[in-house]
């Protein structure tokens, strides 16, 4: 899109391309295109909060000889690159041909000093829902943010879904986006009560999980291992693999058979202290006690011999 320095320029454009900058279909329309700067341009920044702009004065006569409704709500466009939103306005001032708004709404409409932006006439339904994201957390931290956000309003005439406004506080300038607005995608804030919502801040983290001291416990009790380690027995063997449980060990059927056919308590031969074996005697009420029946050969009696007394 080229750019307009002048109205003689942008009237020599007409004349050579029939383009009149105009697509009036009735009186009440109002339809114009107008060359764009921003405020700072004509050292106008005291009406940079908000989103009202500097027009012509030509534009308050065509404005007055329409049936238009107030306040005058106007939708704004950049046509080049199919960006657009809504304003009102704030002076008729500006030169012939030329209109000045906010820098914000010139990177919401992504506009270029000098570019044409196409400017109608409209209306919009009074607003009932406003729900907003702030782009820094530190705004939510606020402790009058909605007091702040609240004044912030007041100087905005209409809000466009889409748009990303600008809230200065403190020195600081704050981002907020208009994430959606009902009944519908464009509203007046002009005299309505509106309930606003919050969307999560873009910069926005989840705060980290802390570990309470039930978890550690849960955790530790999933990863211990009861009696890690190999079992070996008093000659130093390696014991078969048994399973464990929490409750209590159970052994393998097969190693418990095994090692009740195997081992026998108390077999062997018995020898006195001389080396002498002793005689071989099983009790009926001691099964379980072998005695080598061997002993009995060398004719040996229990408790035979002298007795003596102690004096």
């Amino acid at each position: 899109m080229d750019n307009w320095d002048t109205w003689d320029d942008m009237e020599s454009y007409q004349t050579h391309t029939g383009n009149t900058f105009s697509s009036s279909t009735t009186p009440t329309d109002f339809d114009q295109y107008y060359i764009s700067y921003p405020l700072s341009h004509i050292a106008k920044t005291v009406h940079e909060t908000g989103n009202k702009i500097i027009m012509p004065a030509s534009t308050l006569n065509q404005l007055a000889s329409l049936s238009i409704s107030y306040p005058m709500l106007f939708r704004i466009e950049n046509t080049a690159a199919g960006h657009h939103s809504h304003c009102g306005v704030v002076e008729f001032t500006a030169d012939e041909g030329f209109v000045f708004m906010p820098t914000w709404m010139m990177n919401n409409l992504h506009l270029q000093e000098g570019e044409l932006v196409n400017i109608k006439n409209t209306s919009l339904p009074k607003g009932e829902y406003i729900k907003i994201q702030p782009h820094a957390t530190k705004f939510t931290t606020l402790s009058d943010h909605k007091s702040l956000l609240e004044k912030a309003f007041r100087d905005y005439v209409c809000l466009t879904t889409g748009d990303t406004i600008v809230i200065n506080h403190g020195g600081d300038k704050y981002m907020i986006d208009i994430v959606e607005t009902k009944p519908s995608p464009a509203i007046l804030l002009f005299e309505t009560d509106c309930v606003v919502d919050f969307a999560q801040p873009l910069d926005y983290k989840e705060p980290e999980k802390k570990t309470t001291k039930d978890d550690e416990d849960a955790t530790t009790k999933k990863d211990c291992k009861l009696f890690p380690g190999v079992g070996r027995r008093l000659g130093g063997r390696v014991m078969k693999k048994i399973k464990m449980t929490e409750s209590n060990t159970v052994i393998d059927e097969k190693l418990e058979k095994k090692h009740e056919t195997q081992f026998k308590p108390f077999s062997g031969v018995a020898r006195r202290v001389d080396g002498q074996p002793l005689a071989a005697a099983v009790a009926d009420d001691h099964p379980n006690i072998h005695v080598d029946a061997r002993v009995n050969e060398e004719g040996f009696n229990a408790f035979t011999g002298k007795s003596y007394r102690l004096l």
